[in-house]
């Protein structure tokens, strides 16, 4: 099998710490440069968007989530869903709520504070909604602690590169106390770095940036 992923999207970095988590012998591939408009991803994906998870048959499946959960059910070994239904809900609820109220809260925080003529009034609404994902977040983990019970889970697949993009919001944005109110979220950086997956994922996704700031760097542009 073959994954086409960038290493600072969260959405690869999603279905690349279930690869590990799974040991999962998958060839990582970065895309062409033109990816978003290349006839060859859309022949694979009409969307134009990766991650892109190519099977041994050739079938093409995009979406990180979808990626994920196939890797999942085809590999059985170290499954990262729980066997008993409420806690495999209580799992995809932790992921959900990552992704749909603090990662869709602050992708928009980025470019709104990255604008030439900032609109202070819609960052401080943007904030605001981010806080009350954070907040909505953070109730539900136990500090110090993977995301659900004892051992990793998709919810620490989808955890990993929110956490690496609060980190970066917080740089960018010069907040350095974004997550002081969340002691949880705070605290979970120190178990990715605990986990060999998880880590690798977040050294990943640190190399990515590194190569986004050099490209804005030449552009005359912060990061």
């Amino acid at each position: 099998m073959k994954l086409y992923s960038r290493p600072l999207s969260p959405y690869s970095a999603r279905v690349r710490g279930a690869i590990y988590a799974k040991d999962i012998p998958v060839e990582i591939l970065e895309p062409p440069a033109n990816w978003s408009s290349s006839a060859d991803i859309r022949a694979l994906n009409p969307a134009g968007r990766i991650p892109i998870l190519m099977l041994d048959d050739g079938t093409a499946l995009p979406e990180s989530g979808i990626i994920v959960e196939y890797l999942d059910d085809a590999f059985a070994q170290r499954p990262l869903k729980p066997g008993d239904p409420k806690e495999r809900a209580r799992v995809r609820l932790i992921a959900a709520v990552a992704d749909l109220y603090v990662m869709q809260a602050a992708m928009p925080a980025f470019l709104l504070f990255d604008a030439k003529d900032r609109d202070e009034a819609a960052i401080a609404a943007q904030f605001d909604k981010l806080h009350a994902g954070l907040q909505h977040l953070d109730s539900m983990l136990a500090p110090g602690g993977y995301a659900h019970g004892e051992r990793i889970s998709i919810a620490d697949v989808w955890l990993t590169p929110v956490r690496f993009t609060l980190d970066g919001l917080a740089n960018f944005t010069k907040r350095p106390t974004l997550l002081d109110r969340y002691p949880a979220i705070s605290a979970y950086s120190g178990v990715i770095a605990r986990d060999p997956a998880l880590s690798r994922v977040w050294r990943e996704m640190t190399e990515g940036l590194k190569a986004f700031a050099a490209i804005r760097a030449k552009q005359g542009l912060e990061t």
